[in-house]
């Protein structure tokens, strides 16, 4: 049977081994009501103080032999609160991260925050289009400063709210990914893969937004199916079908099934491109649908 320990002597252990205040010790543990608003802040305090979540330095590691557990925290974007998906992935994160330091690892998540790029211009000027306003309004050097503010003020946020929610991470360690030791690390890594002929300039297709006046990677596209009309064009021997006939005068070829009875005689043959004094080749492709349209399919180069 174990022993009935008295309330007293349980409340001198607990308080030795906390070391705070005693009149807010008994605050904490015998309100009424839990105020997490006010024990959380003093919670998270004491963690940071107590460097609980700071693994060893490198040398202490090596001659410790202790095993080493790192998360390199996917940083939140800093144009926005935080979400319920950032909820999940910090407690997930926080649930690996605080297992393996019980197992007495050196442990350390480390945190930070995304500038976000274009994503946080997009959501910058829809804040200004609120207050009726557009970013040609102002210079580019003030729009610059004045979504960098925002952002700070977002990345703060994002911290402060990783914090109450518990995130056991290293803030100490915090990174921003505009901090300047960050710029400078990517920018000799880029001229590093250069020297390695891995990076280089190239004539590419590219996703060019008219609107924004700028490229965008294909992480950044979203592709959505649309039902449009088609359009029959009459290439000589030959007819096409297109929902894109603006595209004509940019055309290279027609394509058709090399097992398309109705145009195999016509493979390797040359068509004159309707409003040019060009002309363009037959060519066979197994990707044709015989069944779409009339089996033949004008080629236009990046489209």
């Amino acid at each position: 049977m174990h022993e009935v320990v008295p309330p007293e002597m349980a409340l001198a252990y607990f308080q030795s081994i906390l070391e705070v205040d005693e009149g807010y010790f008994y605050l904490y543990l015998m309100q009424k009501q839990f105020d997490f608003n006010q024990t959380e802040p003093e919670l998270i305090k004491l963690w940071e103080e107590s460097g609980a979540f700071t693994p060893p330095d490198g040398k202490e590691i090596s001659a410790s032999g202790m095993k080493p557990f790192t998360i390199i925290m996917p940083p939140p974007n800093a144009n926005d609160p935080l979400h319920v998906g950032h909820t999940m992935f910090v407690t997930v994160e926080d649930i690996l991260i605080r297992y393996h330091r019980m197992l007495g690892e050196a442990t350390l998540w480390l945190p930070g925050t995304d500038h976000a790029g274009i994503e946080t211009q997009f959501v910058f000027e829809k804040k200004l289009a609120k207050e009726e306003k557009s970013r040609f309004d102002f210079d580019r050097e003030t729009l610059y400063q004045m979504i960098w503010d925002y952002v700070q003020v977002n990345s703060d946020l994002s911290v402060t709210q990783m914090k109450r929610l518990g995130a056991s991470a290293d803030w100490s360690r915090f990174k921003f990914t505009l901090d300047k030791d960050i710029v400078d690390e990517v920018i000799k890594t880029f001229i590093k893969l250069h020297e390695d002929g891995l990076v280089y300039k190239s004539e590419r297709l590219v996703n060019y937004c008219t609107r924004c006046g700028t490229a965008y990677s294909d992480l950044e596209v979203e592709h959505e199916e649309r039902e449009d009309k088609l359009y029959f064009i009459k290439y000589d021997e030959i007819t096409v079908a297109t929902t894109r006939p603006e595209t004509l005068l940019g055309d290279v070829a027609v394509a058709v099934h090399p097992n398309d009875s109705r145009y195999k005689h016509l493979i390797g043959k040359a068509v004159h491109l309707p409003l040019t004094d060009r002309e363009i080749v037959i060519i066979a492709d197994s990707s044709v649908d015989l069944e779409f349209g009339t089996g033949a399919v004008k080629i236009t180069p990046a489209h």
